[in-house]
């Protein structure tokens, strides 16, 4: 298929303790059907809570995208604050004549795939969450995808629940609704994404590479540096597409990652690299997005290199 898309909606999506869990609502496309050992994707939806462990401001309630693709075992990245009772559209097209996917999140490109290969032909709608505690109602609409010939269809489709003791899950076909057991109820707090205004000190952005290292089993990082550079200048080497060209800070260190942090689909493997990125607005010191890599950036082609450690 050429391009496959839903609407995206939730009515809460809820955790007890946001520095310690998340849960997802959330779309993926798996790629490279044609070679059956490849492990390649490109997801996008609404995540509540931090990553498990995961530094910076990760833990409001907002939009992300993220893929594992041929050579780059997991990029992850913030698009924009999230809503609930307000459905958006996910929608992943492929490039012609290319091994390209562009991401699109309510009508606007925010990022690009590149290389991820061609031959898209599963997609899904699902939720996940680090906690059975975790309260949940998401619905998809519109769930459809596009022939060779550029033709939408609506989706086939058919449910697959892993945890039945913890979801239900529902679909009349274009239409997919799924929750937790334990229903939606009052929050402590609004789900609102959490920004501050704050710039970030050189120990600062120490504590988001440790603190990261550490959510993907590396205790010790080592050779921590960082530039100062831009969203527009990062765009070829981290596929987004931002609306304004923002200052940032991209900090890399090495060791031996295994990304337990990363949102991985089901049956896909934890992501492994010896490379560790993470993009950190300049001005408030939000956590922008971050990789596992096999090979380092050269940070000098950004800006003038620092050392954090």
């Amino acid at each position: 298929m050429n391009a496959v898309g839903s609407d995206l909606g939730v009515g809460c999506l809820h955790v007890d303790d946001r520095d310690t869990d998340f849960a997802n609502w959330e779309t993926w496309i798996l790629t490279n059907l044609n070679d059956p050992k490849s492990d390649t994707w490109v997801e996008a939806g609404m995540t509540a809570g931090t990553l498990q462990r995961s530094p910076g401001q990760e833990k409001g309630f907002l939009w992300y995208w993220a893929d594992q693709r041929p050579g780059v075992p997991y990029r992850e990245f913030f698009i924009k604050p999230a809503h609930e009772l307000v459905h958006e559209n996910v929608t992943f097209k492929w490039v012609p004549n290319s091994p390209d996917w562009e991401v699109y999140q309510n009508g606007e490109r925010v990022g690009t795939s590149a290389g991820n290969g061609a031959y898209g032909g599963q997609a899904y709608n699902g939720l996940e969450v680090t906690t059975p505690g975790a309260r949940v109602f998401g619905s998809s609409l519109r769930f459809q995808y596009q022939d060779t010939d550029n033709v939408w269809h609506p989706a086939q489709t058919d449910t697959y629940n892993q945890s039945r003791d913890l979801f239900s899950i529902y679909t009349n076909g274009q239409g997919i609704t799924a929750s937790t057991r334990k229903p939606c109820v009052d929050k402590k707090e609004k789900m609102t994404a959490d920004r501050s205004n704050t710039p970030p000190s050189a120990s600062d952005l120490l504590n988001t590479a440790t603190s990261l290292a550490a959510a993907n089993d590396e205790s010790s990082p080592a050779d921590i540096t960082y530039v100062k550079t831009d969203r527009n200048s990062l765009q070829r080497v981290d596929g987004t597409a931002p609306k304004s060209n923002d200052p940032v800070y991209l900090i890399q260190m090495t060791g031996n990652f295994i990304g337990y942090a990363a949102k991985v689909p089901p049956g896909s493997k934890a992501p492994r690299g010896n490379v560790l990125t993470a993009t950190v607005d300049a001005r408030s010191g939000q956590v922008l997005g971050w990789s596992i890599l096999l090979e380092p950036h050269d940070l000098a082609t950004f800006g003038q290199v620092s050392s954090l450690r």
